[in-house]
């Protein structure tokens, strides 16, 4: 690709207060994008920067991400689609550096590592280990095959042809407990050939307050397995039972239920084969429930 490409940038909000500077980080970039489409999906006045490359649209309201950003792709003008959470940032030459980088043709995903802010620490760099361009996405994912690896491809940092989406829409994780992994996991079922690239730069800023990493209190673990045993029947029974003693176990451990804890590492055993460090991890949250309790 080139400097010639024209980019739209899709931003699904609720309307969140830092809505405007993840906007404000789009507008400064070295390569400057064709548009910011602002999918807004909750019935509010966004705080935005008055700028004429940005535009709103409203969903019907509480679709939810992936079918917001498909409301966006379909809206989008620009040859390829730059995605940004609402709570993010961009430095300024991340557009150029991937879409510099990025091959010919119509069937790739640029990503790139990242910085995770947190309130009153130093940053953290993710993940630690770069996907390889043709690695299976899920065994990338969700083996645990180092401790706080950060291993995933994280949504402010996809930039991919906006033929891409339209092969494969982005509402296809609607509903879901995850929505890029399930978008990523079909993609790749699609264009199995497809190149995922991520370029070893963190070039986007992930900001997480003590809002982002608060705990809803509500126990979805039994979603988390619904998701394990249907997207990943395909994959080795190391990847479900390295999810299901992860994701699934995480999600109950958030909303402190030892019944959920205790399912999810049934889950982990009877669909799949957990690894060591997986194990390590299960009973470590069953220690946290017990001293909490």
């Amino acid at each position: 690709m080139t400097r010639d490409a024209a980019v739209s940038v899709v931003i699904p909000t609720i309307g969140r207060p830092s809505l405007r500077q993840a906007v404000e980080s789009a507008l400064r970039q070295t390569l400057p994008p064709r548009e910011v489409v602002v999918v807004l999906d909750k019935d509010c006045t966004p705080d935005l920067p008055d700028a004429p490359t940005v535009r709103v649209i409203r969903t019907p309201g509480g679709v939810g991400p992936s079918r917001a950003k498909h409301l966006g792709v379909e809206a989008a003008g620009g040859d390829v689609i730059a995605l940004l959470d609402d709570d993010d940032r961009w430095l300024p030459e991340k557009l150029e550096r991937q879409v510099g980088a990025a091959p010919a043709g119509d069937e790739w995903i640029m990503s790139c590592r990242f910085r995770r802010l947190l309130d009153g620490t130093e940053p953290v760099i993710g993940p630690r280990t770069l996907i390889e361009p043709h690695e299976p996405v899920a065994p990338y994912l969700f083996e645990m095959r180092e401790r706080q690896a950060f291993n995933m491809v994280q949504t402010s940092t996809l930039v991919f042809p906006r033929r891409l989406a339209e092969a494969v829409p982005m509402s296809v994780a609607a509903g879901s407990v995850h929505d890029d992994p399930t978008w990523l996991l079909e993609v790749r079922r699609t264009f199995p050939g497809l190149p995922i690239i991520q370029l070893p730069e963190p070039l986007v800023d992930i900001v997480w307050t003590a809002a982002s990493v608060s705990r809803a209190g509500v126990d979805r673990s039994a979603e988390y397995i619904d998701w394990g045993r249907r997207e990943l029947a395909g994959e080795s029974a190391r990847v479900r039972g390295d999810y299901m003693l992860t994701s699934a176990v995480g999600s109950a451990l958030g909303a402190g239920s030892a019944r959920g804890v205790l399912t999810s590492i049934g889950a982990g055993v009877r669909y799949g084969r957990p690894g060591a460090l997986a194990w390590a991890s299960a009973a470590k949250s069953l220690l946290r429930l017990r001293r909490a309790g």
